[in-house]
């Protein structure tokens, strides 16, 4: 018997605002612990909370980008249990009175069109952070107490391991568009829980469900789910029953193992929060959520491979960051070119980037000052390969483009009979090549080509250099 997964996510988003979600501490990573706090934050007796509209708009922008229905209207609850990293005994959250409801996020993954539905969206306050000394003491950290999140959760439409993380990584992507949220899994700001389970194939039946939390990375949570998938099907082979559980995924030994047996919610008892009102958007808030959304970053790609004629995956890359598909409208706008300004940030650029360890913001080269250098490559004014000698310079600081070739002296050789006089060489240097090639092998054409290339420093141009070869072995 064949079968699939059945896959729902629980995300949690940390909401990229100034200060926390019912106080005034900083919304703050890194900061030397329990000193982002206060009352409220620690959940003093008498201690009131404040709702931060800051939270509440970045969360109606999260709402409008996956096309959910949004309330004017929504409560917050007390979602009560206890456990050391949450000081009150219960979570501020919000319960059957959710921000949005019934949204959803579209996507293609390995050439099929997938739609994933949102079943709601709450704004939370995050718990304290713990730490697990090696004697078995709990440290508490309440910087990240009340810290601001959105909750979404989807509903069981994920199919398959690779497809849930698809789904997370272009949801992290949205959120980062937007302006939401940073998203770094890192630092926890995205954080995911599972839930699985599997059923023959061609059932409409679920099965018994399992939660997987400790889901902390991308990797993760295809690994572990890959893990859990096919654990319930051997536990189902066997004729044994799946048992409805949290389970926790070990990253070292690559399995998940038994937590606790699942709450219902009723476990909560949940009430409404008696010293928050009801949250009503105030007027126009809305409205002003709707102008804010920008183009989403699958709209995005689209576009950027029916208007600039680029390859699905060069588009891809290109939408990865809102400031990097910002970058390339730009540059492909300086140059003229739409696929060289693409093909340079994906490989250079980026590659500059990641060396640096920066962002486009921190890229050393002024874009007008990189659109001079391809516009000089487009022209066929210099070659490829004095194009990147003068990037790397570039990037070291040693000045732009046309200094950087009148200083070298780095213009290609454009003299036809010079050019011939190096062709010429490069066959009498090496008869074994050329005998290889009148006999037929072709290729080895290339390693001419490269001793020219080599001879006059890159400055000859290859295309031409392998013409004139060509004309010489055949004569």
């Amino acid at each position: 018997m064949k079968y699939e997964a059945v896959i729902g996510l629980e995300i949690h988003i940390q909401l990229r605002t100034r200060t926390k979600l019912f106080c005034s501490c900083p919304n703050e990573y890194g900061a030397e612990p329990n000193t982002n706090v206060c009352p409220v934050c620690l959940g003093l007796p008498g201690a009131l909370p404040v709702l931060n509209m800051e939270a509440v708009r970045l969360g109606l922008l999260a709402a409008l980008a996956l096309n959910a229905k949004v309330y004017k209207r929504s409560q917050f609850y007390r979602k009560n249990y206890f456990y050391p990293d949450l000081p009150k005994g219960y979570q501020i959250t919000q319960y059957v009175g959710s921000l949005a409801t019934d949204g959803s996020l579209t996507f293609e993954h390995h050439g099929v069109v997938r739609t994933v539905r949102i079943e709601r969206m709450n704004i939370e306050e995050e718990a304290a952070k713990s730490y697990h000394a090696e004697d078995g003491t709990v440290l508490l950290d309440f910087n990240r107490s009340g810290i601001p999140l959105l909750e979404t959760v989807t509903r069981p439409d994920l199919r398959s391991p690779s497809e849930a993380r698809h789904f997370l990584e272009l949801l992290r992507r949205t959120m980062r568009y937007i302006g939401v949220s940073s998203c770094d899994m890192e630092k926890g700001e995205l954080r995911a829980d599972a839930n699985i389970s599997v059923r023959p194939v061609g059932s409409e039946e679920f099965g018994t469900k399992v939660e997987l939390k400790n889901l902390n990375s991308f990797k993760a949570v295809e690994e572990g789910l890959t893990y859990e998938y096919n654990r319930q099907i051997e536990v189902l082979k066997n004729g044994g029953k799946i048992i409805q559980e949290t389970r926790l995924w070990d990253e070292h030994l690559r399995e998940t193992r038994s937590m606790r047996v699942k709450e219902e919610a009723h476990d909560y008892r949940y009430f409404p929060e008696p010293d928050l009102m009801v949250l009503e958007l105030p007027d126009g808030m809305l409205e002003e959520a709707e102008a804010a959304l920008p183009e989403l970053p699958e709209a995005r790609r689209k576009r950027f491979i029916s208007e600039y004629g680029l390859r699905p995956d060069i588009a891809e890359v290109m939408v990865q960051e809102r400031d990097i598909a910002d970058y390339f409208e730009d540059l492909a706008a300086r140059i003229g070119d739409s696929s060289l300004a693409a093909n340079w940030i994906s490989t250079d650029v980026m590659r500059v980037m990641n060396e640096m360890k920066t962002d486009i913001h921190g890229f050393p080269i002024p874009i007008d000052d990189l659109a001079e250098l391809l516009k000089m490559l487009k022209k066929g004014l210099i070659t490829h390969n004095i194009a990147r000698t003068v990037f790397d310079k570039m990037v070291a600081g040693e000045g732009t483009a046309k200094e950087i070739i009148e200083r070298e002296q780095l213009l290609p050789l454009s003299d036809e009979s010079e050019l011939l006089g190096f062709v010429e060489e490069a066959i009498s240097a090496n008869p074994e090549i050329v005998e290889k090639y009148r006999k037929g092998k072709v290729s080895v054409i290339g390693v001419l080509v490269g001793y020219v290339m080599k001879k006059t420093r890159g400055k000859a141009n290859a295309k031409r250099v392998k013409e004139l070869l060509e004309e010489k072995l055949k004569a």
